[in-house]
């Protein structure tokens, strides 16, 4: 079948072009466009985008462990953060659950050596040795619930702790130290209602 035009049809085509608008002039970028910045909204800003590239994944929780961490994710799965894994590796997977780190830097006054390290929220440092995570250590200032498989975390009493394993408990330099197998940290008292104040495994920068 042959299609024939019809004979208006260029009488409509004309009226549609002459009532389209003309095309928008193309914006001139601003000079400074180019000039990489990042802004950080206020965190009372609701309606600001979020700038943290790793928000905080919803029911994603930390379980303390001596060779590493673990995310314990909804539905049950967990995903082991180990002790050798690459800087970069750890603290992207931390960031999911945390955040991005509030402070990275290094030191090199620890007695392992020069170490960096990467400080999350809620008390929660991370180390590294050669650009692997080596060690991390959770500041008893600010209690966010991190424990172990066995329950132990900040606040954990000497009684319930040595329900849950062999512990050895002495006075040292930085306080009431105690050691429990691979796991270390400090304790209000050496009485069996001392709480524990800070809890940390492998290789770290704590201060003698």
């Amino acid at each position: 079948m042959t299609i024939k035009p019809l004979p208006w049809a260029p009488i409509v085509l004309g009226l549609l072009a002459a009532c389209s608008p003309e095309p928008k002039q193309p914006v001139e970028k601003d000079a400074t466009a180019n000039t990489a910045e990042i802004v950080v909204p206020p965190a009372s800003n609701a309606e600001a985008p979020a700038a943290n590239a790793h928000a905080e994944a919803p029911g994603v929780g930390i379980r303390l462990a001596p060779g590493e961490l673990t995310l314990a994710l909804p539905g049950g799965a967990s995903r082991p953060v180990r002790f050798g894994m690459a800087r970069a590796d750890a603290v992207r997977l931390l960031a999911t659950a945390l955040g991005n780190p509030i402070e990275e830097a290094s030191s090199q006054d620890c007695g392992a050596g020069p170490l960096g390290y990467a400080a999350f929220r809620d008390g929660l440092s991370l180390y590294f040795q050669d650009g692997k995570f080596a060690g991390w250590d959770l500041d008893g200032r600010e209690s966010a619930g991190f424990a172990t498989a066995k329950g132990i975390g900040i606040g954990t009493s000497r009684k319930e702790l040595e329900a849950a394993g062999t512990v050895d408990v002495g006075e040292t330099s930085i306080g009431n130290e105690f050691m429990m197998g691979e796991l270390s940290g400090l304790l209000s008292s050496p009485a069996p209602d001392g709480k524990v104040t800070n809890l940390w495994a492998g290789v770290t920068c704590i201060a003698r």
